[in-house]
């Protein structure tokens, strides 16, 4: 585990948590009860880690993905296991759905990430206008007419 954990840079509970989850799916455990990686094992916990970081994906959205992943490579197989063109034709037919799933899930992502992008632009020409209108001199505040006694001092 210590060597899987270097290279995908996750924490042992972790990748145990992702295992509860069915978010990944090991090969085998040695006699021992210790967990066996394989390179395709590493691979999809760097998928996972790339889905949660980069993307900012929930572990159900990731579960999601990874599902369509799964799929995707059930068609591939199929399509490859086979010449009959109708049924070629109806596993790209497939794989063009799940592929346009996923670039709308993308979309959806990229959508909400650039109106935040556009909010925090906005916020930052508000501040930029501010600081170009800021002098040498701070503006003194507002104090009002009225006027206290000082505290200690009280008129008859």
């Amino acid at each position: 585990m210590e060597e899987v954990v270097k290279r995908t840079e996750l924490t042992p509970r972790a990748i145990r948590y992702y295992e509860e989850l069915g978010l990944l799916h090991l090969s085998g455990r040695t006699a021992g009860g210790f967990r066996l990686f394989t390179e395709a094992d590493i691979a999809q916990l760097l998928r996972i880690n790339e889905l949660q970081t980069l993307l900012g994906f929930s572990l159900a959205e990731i579960k999601q993905t990874l599902q369509v992943d799964a799929r995707r490579a059930e068609v591939r197989e199929a399509y490859f296991g086979t010449t009959d063109p109708a049924v070629r034709q109806d596993l790209l037919d497939q794989a063009s759905a799940l592929i346009q799933s996923q670039i709308r899930v993308i979309d959806e992502r990229m959508g909400r990430l650039a109106k935040l992008r556009e909010e925090h632009m906005d916020r930052l020409s508000r501040i930029r206008a501010l600081q170009g209108g800021v002098t040498q001199d701070p503006p003194r505040p507002f104090v009002n007419a009225v006027r206290r006694a000082p505290v200690g001092k009280r008129h008859a």
